[in-house]
């Protein structure tokens, strides 16, 4: 079992590294702009860079984690207002363009 000290240093570790990513994302110039075909594999690689389950996820969005699942997985089909709250989980934003 680890000691108090030893866990409170791993959770001091991680918010190192979260405000790190934080700050790498804020400081890039201009969006990261891709097809909605990209959608299932960016979730999952944000998902898993900021060390988080498929089940965290849903639960902080408010979805259900099967829900989450599927739309990971590229079977679900999410609102808008879905995507939004996945977003404001895993920091990133969903961009329309109409041509």
């Amino acid at each position: 079992m680890k000691t108090k000290q030893a866990l409170l240093a791993a959770v001091t570790e991680e918010v190192r590294h979260l405000q790190a990513l934080a700050e790498r994302i804020e400081a890039s110039e201009e969006p990261d702009l891709r097809p909605i075909s990209e959608l299932a594999g960016l979730l999952e690689a944000r998902r898993k860079a900021l060390d988080l389950g498929a089940a965290d996820v849903g639960e902080l969005c408010g979805i259900s984690p099967t829900t989450y699942r599927a739309i990971e997985n590229g079977t679900g089909n999410p609102t808008l207002r879905t995507l939004e709250g996945i977003g404001s989980v895993l920091n990133f934003r969903i961009w329309i363009e109409l041509k």
